[in-house]
C-alpha cells in the first residue's frame, strides 16, 4: 500500500495535527501466515485483511484476537495483512486504490510462497476474501471497485461501512458472500439501514439480525447477512468470536 506518492505530495492533516509521510505512510510490510494445517494440493482461499484508524499490523493483531480466531476457524487458507496508514487517523488506500495494483500484490505474494515451497508456481487461490475493521472499508471498496475481473468471492465489514456504496452494492449484486455487522454509535449504522432499503428494492435477498441471534443455521443458509451489534465499535470483531464464526460459516 505504502509508500504512496500522494501522501508525500499532500501530507494527512487531522485535527490540527499533521501526519508526516516517513512515519505513518512508508512501511511497505505485509504479514504472511500459513497455518500448519494449510493443505496446498487443495483448493484455498487468500484472505487479505485491512486495518482501522490508528492501528498497525501489530496492534490490530494483538487487540483484536484476528490470526486466533483465523487459525481456530481452521479453513484451508492463507493470512495476508498488508501495513495501511500506520497509527494515523485515515482510510487512504495508497496504491493499492489503484486499478490493477491489487493483481501485483497478490503476485507478489504468490512469488514468495511459492519460492518458500508452500505453494506451487503458478498456483492460484481458489478464492479471495477481503476483511477489514472501521476505516478499512475503503481499500476493500476501491479494491472490489478497481479489480471487477478478481476472483473476489467474500467481504466482512466490522462496523466499516462508511462509505465506497456503489462498489459494495455492486459486489452484492453478484452470487457472492457479503456480511456487514454495525453498531449503534459507529457512524455505520444509518448507511447499513439505507444499504439494506436498496437491496430491498432491487430485490436482492439477505439476512438482517441481532448480532446475538445469529445462528449456524444463518451463516450456512445466508450468504448476504447484515448484523446489528449493540456492542461498541472495536468489539464487534472478537466479541462471540465473529470473525471465527464468519470463516466457519456456522
Amino acid at each position: 500500500m505504502f509508500p504512496d506518492s500522494l501522501r508525500n505530495a499532500q501530507p494527512r492533516v487531522y485535527d490540527g495535527k499533521t501526519y508526516a509521510a516517513a512515519e505513518h505512510y512508508s512501511d511497505s510490510s505485509v504479514f504472511i501466515f500459513v497455518p500448519d494445517y494449510f493443505d496446498k494440493k487443495k483448493p484455498a482461499s487468500f484472505l487479505f485483511w485491512f486495518h482501522g484508524w490508528t492501528n498497525n499490523i501489530d496492534s490490530a493483531l494483538a487487540r483484536f484476537q484476528v490470526l486466533d480466531q483465523f487459525y481456530t476457524a481452521h479453513q484451508n487458507a492463507i493470512f495476508i495483512f498488508p501495513e495501511g496508514p500506520k497509527n494515523a487517523p485515515d482510510s487512504y488506500g495508497g496504491k493499492l486504490e489503484k486499478p490493477g495494483v491489487f493483481t501485483l500484490l497478490l503476485q507478489d505474494v504468490l512469488d514468495f510462497l511459492s519460492s518458500k515451497k508452500q505453494v506451487a508456481k503458478k498456483y492460484q487461490p481458489a478464492a479471495i476474501m477481503l476483511a477489514g475493521h472501521s476505516g478499512a472499508y475503503r481499500v476493500m471498496g476501491k479494491i472490489t471497485g478497481a479489480n471487477p475481473s478478481l476472483n473476489i468471492a467474500e467481504i466482512y465489514l466490522f462496523d466499516a461501512l462508511y462509505g465506497e456504496i456503489e462498489n459494495y452494492l455492486a459486489f452484492a449484486k453478484r452470487p457472492v458472500r457479503f456480511i456487514n455487522i454495525y453498531t449503534d454509535n459507529g457512524g455505520t449504522k444509518q448507511n447499513s439501514i439505507d444499504f439494506s432499503r436498496t437491496m430491498d428494492s432491487l430485490h436482492i435477498p439477505y439476512l438482517h439480525k441481532e448480532e446475538d441471534d445469529l445462528t449456524k443455521e444463518d451463516l450456512k443458509n445466508n450468504p448476504i447477512i447484515f448484523l446489528h451489534s449493540k456492542k461498541g465499535h472495536s468489539d464487534v470483531i472478537d466479541n462471540n468470536r465473529n470473525f471465527e464464526r464468519f470463516l466457519r460459516k456456522e
